[in-house]
């Protein structure tokens, strides 16, 4: 399908893309001078089992991306406008719980893992799109039932926000992976011609880059809770959107874009259920990117001793390798189910063998 005669134009959409990085950047800016203030609520402490940071660091930046969220709107196109709303409303629910958190330290677990599929189950009501197929015999038939489809689209929206949660521990990781994971579903939307879907995606992507530049590679401001459920929120909405608007694309190629957070979350599951004594949702120091701190990133960045830890960035640099792999697979499988189900099981395999190599040294 010809791109441009499916509606996908670009010059409409660099303006509000400008504007809602532009804005996201000022309002992180903002809340970086202004954290002698707003610290004694916002900072996340240094101590901690998943702390690598070495400075009280304001945890807000999801914050700043929702004021872009919302600003970035009068500049829409008229088509999108509405559509990107009802993305706001829905998302509510995890942003509140999110930030909620990282203001008081008093939101469960279990309460924000509720929150982010609420607004999953609120994305489909206020967008009428649902997750009701993903090639599998059988689920696929029970997915054929509105209801059921509904609570099954909340429930891997949820699954997806909080998997972005979990990647969230070193200056960029997150928000770099947001990035060329909304880059990896504008590709194939504009491979497909659909307009909508490349839009968010773009826009979603420039908002988020606003943020990355004041957190990478110094980490002046973190994603903290309310962004990472926020943007894990707008992911999962892309990955509902563009199988269930696209029939010719392959629901596993948006799970595939999405592999590493969601691999990440199904081995640390599995970890930690094996692990006596030990709840799935508490944490520890063993996730992949913190082994690749130990493994690789005290390798290439020697330890000059200065105010600042460049082993972190380092870290997420090499640990983008896994998100740009599987939006290399997904560009070139998106179109075939079975290619698309058969890479996610490699990048699978890829990451464990990588896993226990480094757990093993």
């Amino acid at each position: 399908m010809n791109a441009v005669s499916a509606g996908i134009d670009l010059q409409a959409i660099f303006l509000p893309a400008l504007a809602g990085f532009t804005l996201s950047l000022i309002v992180c800016v903002g809340l970086v001078l202004t954290q002698r203030w707003h610290g004694h609520l916002s900072h996340d402490d240094s101590v901690g089992v998943q702390k690598f940071h070495k400075n009280p660091t304001p945890r807000i930046g999801g914050a700043a991306i929702a004021i872009a969220f919302a600003a970035v709107t009068p500049f829409l196109p008229e088509g999108i406008r509405q559509f990107w709303l009802a993305t706001g409303i829905a998302g509510i629910p995890a942003l509140a719980a999110g930030l909620t958190e990282d203001v008081t330290r008093k939101v469960g677990v279990k309460g924000r893992l509720l929150a982010t599929m609420i607004s999953g189950v609120a994305f489909a009501g206020l967008s009428g799109y649902v997750m009701n197929r993903v090639y599998l015999p059988g689920v696929d038939w029970l997915l054929s039932f509105y209801m059921i489809a509904v609570l099954f689209t909340g429930f891997a929206m949820g699954g997806v926000a909080n998997a972005i949660n979990i990647i969230d521990g070193f200056n960029g990781l997150a928000s770099g992976a947001l990035i060329i994971m909304f880059t990896a579903f504008a590709f194939v939307a504009y491979q497909v011609g659909d307009g909508l879907v490349f839009s968010l995606a773009v826009l979603f992507a420039a908002i988020v880059a606003g943020f990355f530049c004041v957190n990478f590679p110094l980490g002046r401001i973190f994603l903290g809770d309310g962004g990472a459920y926020f943007c894990g929120f707008l992911l999962a909405c892309l990955g509902v959107l563009l199988p269930m608007r696209n029939p010719e694309t392959s629901a596993w190629a948006a799970i595939l874009i999405c592999g590493y957070p969601v691999i990440e979350t199904l081995s640390s599951m599995r970890r930690k259920a094996k692990r006596q004594g030990h709840s799935v949702g508490k944490p520890d120091r063993v996730h992949f990117h913190m082994l690749a701190y130990r493994w690789y990133a005290r390798k290439l960045v020697p330890n000059t001793g200065g105010r600042y830890d460049l082993r972190n960035p380092a870290t997420s640099i090499v640990t983008w390798t896994l998100p740009v792999l599987t939006a290399v697979f997904a560009a070139v499988s998106y179109h075939t189910v079975w290619l698309s189900a058969v890479l996610f099981f490699v990048t699978a395999v890829v990451y464990g063998r990588v896993y226990r190599m480094m757990s093993l040294n």
